[in-house]
């Protein structure tokens, strides 16, 4: 199709004259948005100062048009006031200024401390203002309690990791020398009664020997026994966790000579071994404490499936109690803040009651991660 005057329309012209209509109705919407979002990312303090001086900016113009009907044909009163009017919008400028800057010291000093604690400056606090508001107060308040017991928690976990290394190695050290004056020393011997024995010529001397030496072997594994036992329970490995509970507990109760009960439900399944590992361990922190400062002559150890999402442990006993906040602020406190993180490890919470004179109650409830697996008949 030709215009008018021959020439020829370009092809797909209009196709494209709409495409950028469109294209422009579509963008103005995002356009917008962003325009919003710019305005909304403005510090509060201009917002603040913007929005006052369009109130009294509105104000003021509107008293100086209602003046100037009133003064139609006074030129000297209307610019009166007009200069009256602009002295006021600039006094109420510079007042609402001075105000809001003062308002939001606090919170710029608040917004220095968290960028300096954000870069390592861990021990920092933020100041109160005398010239803050009450709200103003409580947020710093809340602010520099966070910190206190972020620091508390790290210097637990730092006095724990020392502990911790610390027991290792004087648990290496203790493996050590126990292998090197018992297992060592006594294959060294049998070594040597070996040699003699095949030296002697004599059959039933040798006999003898051997018998001796292979007497001292089994002295020998029972040795080595006994130390693995003490890294890993082999009850925990061999029986489960309900099983391996009930054998320590008694083995607590004969030697501390104080009554124990313990119910423990079958949980095989489910519970993955690190789990079951750390209940185990707090179960043996737990009656230890028990022993060691309560003075208990009773205690019950729980251990059972509270559904089929959790496994629940409770120890009890009838001791002298103590103030749990009082004996975690203390050296005392470390034992209990490991079972605490034992516990958390494995997703599972630990909570301890107990008041002065009333004995003690530890509840410890880890979730389940592991499907319990029924085999039918």
């Amino acid at each position: 199709m030709s215009k008018p005057g021959g020439e020829r329309a370009k092809p797909g012209w209009n196709g494209r004259s709409r495409a950028i209509v469109q294209g422009q109705r579509a963008g103005s919407p995002n356009a917008l948005r962003r325009a919003v979002a710019a305005v909304l990312r403005v510090p509060l303090f201009y917002k603040l100062l913007v929005a006052n001086l369009v109130i009294v900016l509105g104000v003021a113009v509107a008293i100086a048009i209602d003046n100037a009907r009133h003064r139609a044909g006074d030129p000297g009163g209307i610019a009166v006031t007009v200069l009256v009017t602009g002295m006021g919008m600039a006094l109420s400028l510079l007042a609402n200024a001075a105000i809001l800057w003062i308002a939001l010291q606090p919170l710029r000093r608040l917004q220095q401390v968290a960028d300096r604690v954000r870069t390592g400056e861990l021990e920092v606090r933020a100041a109160t203002s005398p010239v803050a508001d009450a709200d103003f107060d409580r947020l710093v308040t809340t602010f520099n309690g966070v910190l206190d017991a972020v620091t508390e928690q790290r210097n637990r976990l730092r006095e724990i990791a020392a502990r911790a290394q610390a027991a290792a190695e004087e648990e290496r050290r203790r493996l050590a020398r126990e292998l090197h004056d018992g297992i060592a020393q006594t294959l060294a011997a049998l070594r040597i009664r070996v040699k003699l024995a095949g030296a002697n010529g004599d059959p039933a001397l040798q006999q003898v020997a051997l018998a001796e030496v292979s007497g001292g072997i089994g002295d020998a594994i029972l040795e080595l026994r006994r130390m693995a036992r003490g890294l890993r329970p082999p009850a925990l490995e061999m029986l489960g966790l309900g099983a391996a509970v009930e054998s320590y507990v008694r083995s607590v109760a004969e030697a501390a000579g104080i009554e124990a009960a313990c119910h423990a439900e079958n949980v095989a399944g489910m519970l993955p071994r690190e789990s079951e590992l750390a209940l185990y361990r707090i179960v043996q922190e737990s009656l230890s404490n028990v022993v060691r400062h309560s003075g208990a002559s009773k205690v019950s150890v729980v251990l059972r499936r509270a559904d089929d999402r959790h496994v629940d442990v409770m120890i009890e006993d009838d001791g002298c109690g103590f103030d749990p906040r009082q004996v975690m602020n203390g050296d005392r406190g470390l034992g209990l803040f490991g079972m605490q993180e034992r516990a958390a490890f494995i997703g599972g919470r630990l909570e301890i009651d107990s008041t002065r004179g009333t004995g003690t109650r530890v509840h410890v409830s880890v979730p389940a991660t592991r499907e319990r697996t029924v085999h039918a008949g």
